[in-house]
């Protein structure tokens, strides 16, 4: 099963799965390179709520507790909410592929899925983020 295919099995009938659907033990495949970021309020307070292990290592840090504040670069900024923006709109996945040097000078190949969640149901709250390395070879990790 892809990742999408279980996004998609946990939300049912319903437009949108809430988190509390997400299990973690269910996604041992994808687990270090998932992401799951939190919308508080407005999608500019984001906070990253889980950094799978691969990402850490990627990133030399960990950013679980962080929102984006901590991401000084503001290409960086900007092309994360330019990802994140339409997800959380349209309340609609979104597959992206993206290069860019992030706000520790490293520079990243990503492939990206973004899957909206919903605890009420309708408002976006929380994106769940598989993110994928490439190289020119294809998907990679470091």
């Amino acid at each position: 099963m892809s990742l999408y295919g279980y996004w998609s099995d946990k939300r049912g009938a319903r437009p949108l799965p809430g988190r509390k659907d997400i299990d973690p033990l269910e996604m041992k495949d994808w687990l270090g390179n998932l992401m799951l970021v939190e919308f508080p309020g407005d999608i500019t307070t984001y906070r990253v709520r889980l950094d799978g292990t691969n990402l850490e290592h990627y990133y030399g840090s960990a950013r679980t507790g962080r929102g984006i504040e901590t991401l000084t670069s503001e290409e960086e900024r900007e092309l994360i909410l330019e990802q994140y923006r339409p997800v959380v709109e349209s309340k609609r996945p979104r597959y992206i592929e993206s290069e860019f040097i992030n706000s520790d000078g490293v520079f990243s190949r990503q492939a990206k899925l973004i899957l909206p969640l919903s605890n009420d149901g309708d408002r976006v709250d929380m994106v769940l983020v598989g993110i994928y390395f490439r190289s020119d070879a294809g998907v990679t990790m470091r």
